[in-house]
């Protein structure tokens, strides 16, 4: 074998061997632009209205740990009109922060804003949808996956609204 021979059949192999691990560090997901009309308020993290407490949930005595929030303060005063969605910073509920929905009179719906595809951030929702601003993922007003990467849905957490005061319970880790 030539020396020219050796040289172009070693490159093509070694090419063909790297092509997965190349491939792997490589997503394919849709550009994503800034959507203007997105309601993402992002409130000082030691907002003194927003606090953390143990404290018994409204089903008994357990002593679950909860994010407090004050719907009446102007970060999150939207909230109190049905079909509204704020996103918040990093708390002590969820270090990358809640999407909050209020999904009825009654009900206040709080999920992660950490995107189940890759770990980017998801924003508020906007017409029914909160896009990750990272790769495009879209979830619906209940957490569920309706396009993009991701493949499971958002993570959940149990809330209790008393008049203005929005308690977002979480397991401490």
């Amino acid at each position: 074998m030539k020396r020219r021979d050796f040289i172009q059949t070693t490159c093509k192999c070694a090419l063909l061997c790297a092509s997965p691990v190349l491939l792997s560090t490589l997503q394919s997901c849709e550009d994503v632009e800034a959507d203007s009309s997105s309601t993402d308020i992002i409130p000082p993290i030691d907002t003194p209205s927003d606090t953390t407490s143990t404290g018994g949930n409204d089903s008994g005595g357990d002593t679950t740990p909860f994010y407090a929030i004050d719907l009446s303060t102007a970060d999150y005063q939207s909230l109190q009109t049905v079909g509204n969605s704020v996103a918040t910073p990093s708390n002590t509920a969820d270090p990358s922060g809640l999407i909050l929905y209020r999904s009825s009179d009654t009900t206040v719906r709080a999920f992660s804003r950490y995107c189940t595809h890759a770990g980017g951030s998801v924003g508020s929702f906007v017409n029914g949808t909160a896009r990750c601003s990272s790769h495009g993922a879209q979830f619906d007003t209940s957490g569920n996956v309706v396009g993009g990467p991701a493949r499971s849905a958002l993570k959940e957490y149990l809330t209790s609204l008393d008049g203005t005061l929005l308690k977002v319970f979480y397991a401490e880790s």
